[in-house]
């Protein structure tokens, strides 16, 4: 084996060697450096007591609530059984002429 083959194996290991340790050292500090500089942990407002809680606010008395009263629908709502019906027995759909 020549020596200029010898010297530039020496040379790859040493170049491959020295960027793995430098990136390893980067990735280290780089590690520290964000351990070191944490954020705060963040402030927590205290929460302000309701005003009726604290007697500033009079509390309403319940009311009872009032029905309105029901007016019968002037359109049919639901469900025609008895056209249905109809319709199943072959009668005719429209009412007869007076």
């Amino acid at each position: 084996m020549s020596p200029g083959l010898f010297a530039l194996r020496i040379l790859r290991l040493l170049a491959c060697g020295s960027i793995v340790g430098l990136s390893t050292l980067i990735t280290g500090f780089v590690a520290v450096d964000r351990l070191n500089h944490l954020a705060p942990p963040p402030v927590v407002a205290v929460a302000a007591p309701e005003p009726s809680a604290t007697g500033s606010i009079p509390v309403p008395q319940p009311v009872a609530p009032v029905a309105p009263p029901k007016v019968a629908p002037k359109i049919p709502s639901g469900f025609d059984t008895e056209r249905l019906n109809a319709l199943m027995r072959g009668d005719p759909i429209l009412p007869g002429r007076r």
